[in-house]
């Protein structure tokens, strides 16, 4: 106890003096300490048979393994308390034995209220009879069970968590002790829960995307199969959506497909399916619907959604839809083909002249299929020079002289012959080819109408016809003027022929358009009158000198008193604005005197003339008088 000697006494010298019984401890530090390692020391007196002192038994214990159990002790403690993760400890009964702090935050019970009890208090319902089965089957072969599991709060609230269960044994093997250890994974189950729907929905819209729909549809087919029972695919394209992103914006339509959306839930059932599977593409899938014909029933409730403007934030919209009807098992029986199907009905609908809906034949597949090769020879036809302009002469129906002449534009291909305009035009429109073609149609009009002038061919007016999405581009004004100048044909030798429906869909953009157009000196009509939207006021508005009426209330005339009083109404109206008025589609001497009667000033048709070529008009225009533009 003296290492060196001291005479001072240390603890153990001043009992020994004292005669006393006693147990020191000595740090690892301590200057009395002969050792580097904490230690225990004991003193005993020793006595004799009659008790006499006769000595001193000193015992020395080492302390350090105590020491390191203590701390692992103290650590195991901490680390029991101050863990995020809940602790519970159970007796080989299950009764709970202690809990830590983190699970008192998480299952809402405090310490003193689940001592004594059984886990089964915090049963959720959630999970069934081999469910515990197969955990307690895990916990008895092997010790061990991981998983997750729903739990009940004290509130009543359920949760999820990802537990751990152990056995603990005792050295001969038995089992003492079980040990939860669990966390409360609710946060990671909601953003799973986020990341799903987000890899199902469409995140514009919130309807189901095309993963979701392809998984849907060969779970309703499957049905199907099963009940025999019939399905309806649907696939519903907005007509021109296109031009309104191009005029409007993204923004614009954004909004405008969230409407459509919005509309469509509303027109379904609510177990039907609608998916929105790209751009302005939407499919419906429609279960159970008894016979084809109620697949009919319901796409005349989606037409009819589209039959009133929809009202966004700034303005409101018209938009119309075409729409493809398949029916499974009929026209197919797996997904991927109902969908091509329903794709292809589409498309004919759209052939049909937009608006409407079809059901789907084998010979739609093959027209999709021509269609895609349409559109790739269309792309080469300016450039092959294959398109030609026809003029189809218009006449003054009392004087019986041609004053004008209609623009008709012919493609002429090498293999597949001449192709109608009511083939391709609709296709350009669609694939946006409709502004370089009608470019090339304004540009040559006016180039062959300046060569008329010069050679001093007196040809009236050349009126040239304007796409929807050619004014809902916004730079039609400079796209003329452009032309002028270039061509040098003076600007009241050139009309513009607009079609009704175009203009009503942005009504207010077009009149500014119009107005900068008339303006320049341009004569202005509106195409196909009467099978738009037109009000009366905004057609007071517009700044037109003309109107058309369509060939389809002129073709029945005289035998349809209905098509004879639309026109007369069309004629009347165009008077008392200021109008003059033209009718297409002339056949007959009997239409044509109706015409004149009712106070219709021109007229065209093949009563006088189909369309022509450049060299047949300057035939025919040589063998009648001169004619002022006037």
């Amino acid at each position: 106890m003296h290492p060196q000697g001291e005479e001072e006494l240390c603890p153990i010298c001043r009992i020994l003096e004292e005669r006393g019984e006693t147990a020191i401890t000595l740090e690892a530090n301590d200057a009395h300490n002969p050792d580097e390692k904490p230690i225990e020391v004991k003193l005993k007196l020793v006595r004799d048979a009659s008790g006499i002192e006769t000595g001193m038994l000193i015992s020395l214990h080492d302390l350090s393994h105590f020491r390191q159990v203590e701390e692992r002790l103290r650590l195991a403690a901490s680390v029991f308390e101050n863990t995020d993760e809940g602790v519970i400890i159970t007796d080989s009964n299950g009764n709970i034995l202690d809990v830590n702090r983190a699970f008192s935050q998480i299952q809402g019970y405090s310490r003193e209220e689940v001592i004594g009890k059984n886990p089964r208090l915090f049963k959720s319902g959630h999970h069934d009879q081999s469910f515990y089965r197969d955990l307690w089957h895990s916990l008895t072969e092997t010790g061990h069970w991981r998983g997750e599991m729903w739990n009940r709060r004290k509130n009543g609230e359920l949760f999820p968590k990802w537990q751990t269960i152990n056995s603990v044994v005792d050295g001969n093997g038995n089992l003492t002790h079980y040990v939860g250890i669990f966390s409360d994974i609710t946060h990671i189950k909601q953003s799973q829960e986020k990341l799903d729907h987000l890899g199902h929905h469409d995140a514009l819209t919130d309807l189901p995307n095309r993963l979701l729909l392809n998984e849907r549809l060969d779970q309703a087919i499957k049905h199907a199969e099963r009940h025999n029972t019939l399905l309806a695919v649907i696939f519903l394209d907005l007509d021109n959506f296109k031009h309104i992103n191009d005029s409007l914006g993204h923004p614009v339509g954004d909004q405008l497909l969230q409407e459509v959306a919005r509309k469509l839930l509303l027109a379904t059932r609510q177990d039907d399916t609608v998916a929105r599977i790209g751009g302005d593409e939407f499919v419906l899938l429609l279960e159970d619907i008894g016979k084809p014909e109620n697949a009919g029933i319901a796409a005349q409730k989606l037409a009819a959604v589209f039959a009133e403007p929809f009202q966004l934030e700034q303005q409101a919209i018209r938009i119309t839809a075409s729409l493809g009807i398949c029916i499974c098992p009929q026209d197919g029986n797996d997904s991927a083909t109902l969908l091509r199907n329903a794709d292809s009905a589409m498309y004919r609908a759209k052939e049909e002249g937009r608006n409407t809906y079809q059901f789907y034949t084998e010979e739609l597949t093959r027209n999709a299929f021509e269609r895609v090769s349409l559109e790739n020879n269309l792309r080469q036809a300016i450039e092959k020079e294959q398109l030609r302009l026809l003029y189809q002469p218009q006449f003054e129906l009392q004087s019986g002289r041609i004053i004008g002449l209609e623009a008709l534009i012919r493609w002429v291909h090498p293999e597949l012959g001449t192709i109608s305009p009511a083939r391709f035009i609709p296709l350009a429109e669609e694939s946006g080819l409709i502004h370089p073609i009608g470019e090339w149609v304004l540009r040559t009009a006016c180039r062959q109408g300046r060569q008329w002038q010069q050679q001093g061919i007196d040809f009236g007016r050349i009126a040239v016809n304007i796409a929807g999405p050619q004014l809902q581009r916004g730079n039609l004004v400079n796209e003329v003027i452009a032309v002028l100048d270039e061509t040098q044909l003076p600007t009241d030798r050139l009309e513009l022929e607009v079609t009704e429906g175009f203009i009503m869909q942005q009504a207010e953009s077009a009149i500014t358009q119009l107005q900068a157009l008339r303006e320049l000196g341009l004569t202005l009509s509106i195409d196909d009158f009467g099978t738009g939207y037109s009000s009366l006021s905004y057609l007071k508005q517009l700044p037109i000198n003309k109107l058309k009426i369509d060939q389809s209330f002129v073709r029945d005339i005289p035998h349809d008193r209905n098509d004879m009083a639309i026109a007369d109404a069309i004629i009347a109206m165009g008077k008392s604005l200021g109008l003059r008025v033209i009718a297409e589609g002339v056949e007959t001497e009997a239409q044509a005197e109706f015409l004149k009667q009712a106070g219709c000033q021109e007229g065209q048709g093949y009563l006088y003339s189909k369309p022509i070529t450049a060299e047949a008009v300057e035939a025919l225009i040589t063998e009648q008088p001169a004619l002022s533009t006037e």
